[in-house]
């Protein structure tokens, strides 16, 4: 039997019946010291020195800073947009949105909403809406076009429902639920008026 075929069987031996996370560490120290058995004299082969492992870590750095480089990237693309380039948005609105707060898990500010809308029927529909805030999937978007006194039952945001109005000239205020993933939803309270839809929106945390 060859040197390279035992050491095979080695390698086998020693990493299937352990968990996933030290199996790669052994697979990586074991092909190492292989890789020197086959490289060295056996006579003047050294023993596994801390350089390899100093390898295995920065190996293992590296791998974390694309993790996280991936997941900054996904948050990111998950963000809707709110304002198109050159829509103002109604002081009424913006003067809300200094200090108004959505309490759920999490409390997080109300930010301004202005995009272009031209649509002949008042409010868009939930697939409309999901277009016009760049969705990555509008067609299968989980969206619910809710009224807002059902959904502010308690009145906790009268003060956002009236500004959306006062700026819209009294046109019809709808809220527009956006289910973002497991735990985290988007509420838009909006209407429309001059050519756009504006309004406020805030991000629930809802574990």
């Amino acid at each position: 039997m060859s040197l390279k075929t035992c050491s095979r069987r080695l390698l086998k031996l020693h990493t299937t019946s352990l968990p996933l996370s030290t199996q790669f560490r052994s697979r990586f120290i074991i092909q190492n010291t292989i890789y020197q058995a086959h490289s060295r004299p056996l006579c003047g082969t050294r023993p596994f020195n801390m350089s390899n492992d100093d390898d295995y870590m920065a190996f293992l750095n590296k791998a974390n800073q694309d993790t996280g480089a991936d997941a900054t990237t996904q948050q990111k693309s998950s963000v809707f947009k709110a304002k198109d380039t050159g829509s103002e948005v109604p002081k009424e609105i913006r003067n809300v949105c200094k200090s108004a707060v959505y309490t759920s898990d999490a409390d997080e500010p109300f930010e301004e909403v202005s995009l272009k809308w031209e649509g002949k029927n008042g409010l868009p529909t939930e697939s409309e809406f999901a277009k016009l805030i760049n969705h990555s999937s509008p067609n299968s978007a989980e969206i619910k076009i809710l009224d807002p006194l059902n959904w502010d039952s308690r009145g906790q945001y009268t003060d956002v429902i009236e500004a959306v109005r006062e700026a819209s000239k009294g046109n019809d205020v709808r809220v527009y639920q956006i289910v973002r993933d497991a735990t985290r939803v988007e509420y838009w309270v909006v209407s429309h008026a001059d050519g756009r839809l504006i309004g406020a929106k805030a991000l629930a945390i809802e574990s």
